[in-house]
């Protein structure tokens, strides 16, 4: 049965944001839903096969429905059709939801079918206070017009499509909402695959760093003036030793990646590593530094068109403190902590919940578990009462570590189950 939501009444966010989360039928994720009132960040936490990287995986397919972009997708993360649905059920409709916090808008709301036989949603809807901006159901789009007329009537009848009825339209024709539900998911962007070894390549054009990082050289290359300059000065700040970093493009259209330090070496000049020789850790950083930062608001005018296609609006990590020393794991928390986008990460270390203030662990940390059955569910690992009661003694981390991932899980489906 589909969780209902409504916002906290007088409730607001600064930046747009996804408050709620709900998907039935994909993988283990079945009629599961996020704790609601998501805030700007999220830490998912779990033991093994828990289902959190399913949970990423979740997020990115939905992202990829306004796009349209789901046989593209599937064949990236080399799945066939029939790796979307549960085992657990028999039915090909995966049901999703989703509640967005837009500053001009308020609470709006975007669900729908997604046929996974056909690829495409059957049914869909996106409301505002009440109102239907855009429902299509038995074949028939209607969508609200940007001035507020007439509503435009599409019957979809021979019309081929992928994914959600966004990715036909040019949503800035119709109502703002429905724009931003489309920018925003669009924009939503997960690096669940990211590989080192891919990390190192050269690449010769980019519009994001791929799915394992294989384009980071020329997504880098790509940045504005005003994004490099933030991005030398975030890095600095986790990396002290770096002078500057730098690409270029060779003669064959690749770009090549260097990291400049400020040791020396035998002939006294400034150490410059290639990316082939970069530590593992610090490709990392840089990638996930380069997300958060690529199409800064700060670039000039005449930057504004280079760097328009790297802002994204919620960014997902799995695992994210993998290679990454344990001192450089704070930064990189200060730093996603105050990212303009809604960041969402996975982790199984406590090091990233050491570094979280009480009060956001609070909201921010997810537990995810399987119930007996082998379905995947989702608990604020604070509102359990042993560990809400342990958080008034000891920090987020030292909580994490003093806690039995496994007999918390039989705590959260029992109250689960107490739940009117």
């Amino acid at each position: 049965m589909a969780e209902t939501w409504s916002p906290v009444p007088g409730f607001t966010h600064g930046h747009s944001m996804i408050r709620h989360f709900y998907i039935d039928n994909f993988k283990s994720l079945v009629d599961f839903a996020l704790p609601t009132d998501m805030g700007q960040f999220t830490c998912i936490v779990g033991l093994n096969g828990s289902g959190k990287s399913t949970l990423l995986q979740a997020f990115d397919f939905v992202g990829h429905l306004a796009s349209g972009q789901v046989a593209e997708w599937l064949k990236l993360r080399e799945w066939e059709k029939s790796d979307l649905t549960s085992r657990f059920l028999n039915k090909q409709l995966i049901a999703f939801k989703l509640a967005f916090d837009f500053p001009e808008h308020g609470t709006v709301m975007w669900e729908g079918s997604f046929n996974a036989s056909l690829l495409r949603c059957t049914a869909e809807t996106i409301s505002c206070n009440g109102r239907d901006l855009l429902k299509l159901a038995d074949g028939v789009l209607r969508v609200s017009k940007r001035d507020g007329g007439a509503e435009t009537e599409l019957p979809l009848s021979g019309i081929t499509f992928q994914g959600s009825v966004l990715s036909l339209l040019k949503t800035k024709e119709h109502h703002p909402a429905v724009h931003e539900v489309k920018a925003f998911a669009s924009h939503l962007r997960s690096l669940d695959m990211l590989s080192p070894q891919l990390m190192r390549k050269r690449a010769k054009d980019a519009e994001d760093v791929g799915y394992g990082g294989e384009r980071l050289s020329a997504y880098l290359h790509g940045f504005s003036k005003a994004a490099k300059a933030q991005l030398l000065v975030a890095l600095q700040n986790i990396y002290s030793q770096v002078d500057k970093w730098e690409t270029t493009s060779l003669r064959s259209g690749w770009k090549d990646l260097r990291v400049h330090e400020h040791y020396r070496d035998a002939y006294g000049k400034p150490l410059e590593t290639p990316a082939l020789q970069l530590n593992d850790g610090m490709l990392r950083v840089l990638t996930i530094l380069a997300q958060t930062l690529g199409g800064a608001p700060e670039a000039s005018a005449d930057d504004k068109k280079k760097a328009a296609h790297q802002d994204y609006r919620c960014l997902l990590f799995d695992e994210i403190e993998n290679g990454i020393n344990p001192e450089i794991v704070g930064k990189l928390v200060a730093h996603l902590l105050q990212a303009r986008q809604q960041i969402i990460v996975t982790s199984h270390s406590p090091m990233i919940l050491n570094y979280l203030p009480d009060d956001v662990a609070r909201q921010a940390v997810v537990m995810l578990y399987r119930t007996p059955q082998g379905l995947t569910r989702a608990v604020r690992f604070f509102d359990l009462p042993e560990t809400n009661e342990k958080l008034e003694l000891l920090g987020p981390g030292e909580v994490f570590v003093d806690s039995d991932l496994a007999e918390l899980a039989q705590v959260a489906e029992v109250l689960r189950g107490q739940q009117p």
